[in-house]
């Protein structure tokens, strides 16, 4: 390899870039959400390759429907750190009840 393809700063952000993936320095998105951004994606191709004077009640549903997907996955979110909580506070009351005993 040439030196210039090493030092190359496009190589080096992505190495840089890698490196804090495999160090878990990315948040990593939970299933739920890679699914609705997915959805939500194909959803807004959807809307952008339509004209609206042609299907506007399409649209409306499509929008709406966007918007449903948007909600409920900020209920599961919400939901998700509920839990998280719930089980750190477990785990705290039975170390708690482990060190009376």
């Amino acid at each position: 390899m040439s030196n210039d393809f090493i030092n190359d700063p496009q190589l080096q952000a992505l190495k840089h870039v890698m490196e804090q993936i495999t160090q878990n320095k990315v948040p990593l998105r939970q299933p739920w959400e890679l699914a609705a951004r997915s959805t939500l994606r194909a959803i807004q191709h959807e809307i952008d390759d339509r004209n609206v004077l042609d299907d506007s009640e399409l649209i409306d549903v499509l929008n709406q429907t966007r918007i449903e997907i948007k909600y409920l996955l900020s209920i599961i979110t919400d939901l998700d750190e509920r839990v998280k909580e719930r089980d750190a506070e477990v785990s705290r009351l039975e170390r708690w009840a482990h060190r009376a005993n």
